[in-house]
């Protein structure tokens, strides 16, 4: 993993999703989608492969609600361990991350052209007018 990014992009989005208290399997796949403005979605192919590794770490415990069936996702302590780690990491690499986020901004003009990326910049600054 490169340095000053401990966590791969999916755990950073699930410990953000997660960060307001459990949540089942398609409540988690709305918060990435809504989290991303649409812009990243996950499959259930993905999502929930990626919820049992992070039980098999001990993240998360899984917990059937036998009224809805649902099966809920909760952080176990270590895993609220590893929320405060992460946020903690991902504060302290701002700059790295804005400098990855740069370098894929200047490939996207190299591959595409300056007009398209001029034209995804405009799209980004709707993101800062949208409220969550």
């Amino acid at each position: 993993m490169p340095k000053g990014l401990p966590a791969g992009p999916y755990e950073v989005m699930f410990f953000l999703a997660l960060k307001d208290g459990r949540a089942y399997g398609y409540e988690l796949a709305t918060r990435f989608k809504k989290m991303t403005r649409g812009h990243i979605t996950f499959s259930f192919g993905t999502i929930y492969p990626f919820l049992r590794r992070m039980e098999r770490r001990g993240i998360i415990k899984s917990s059937r609600e036998i009224r809805s069936g649902r099966v809920y996702y909760a952080l176990t302590p270590k895993g609220r361990t590893a929320q405060k780690r992460v946020f903690k990491q991902i504060k302290k690499s701002q700059k790295e991350w804005e400098e990855k986020l740069l370098g894929i901004l200047a490939m996207n003009a190299e591959v595409f052209g300056r007009r398209a990326l001029h034209d995804l910049l405009e799209r980004a600054k709707l993101l800062t007018k949208t409220s969550r």
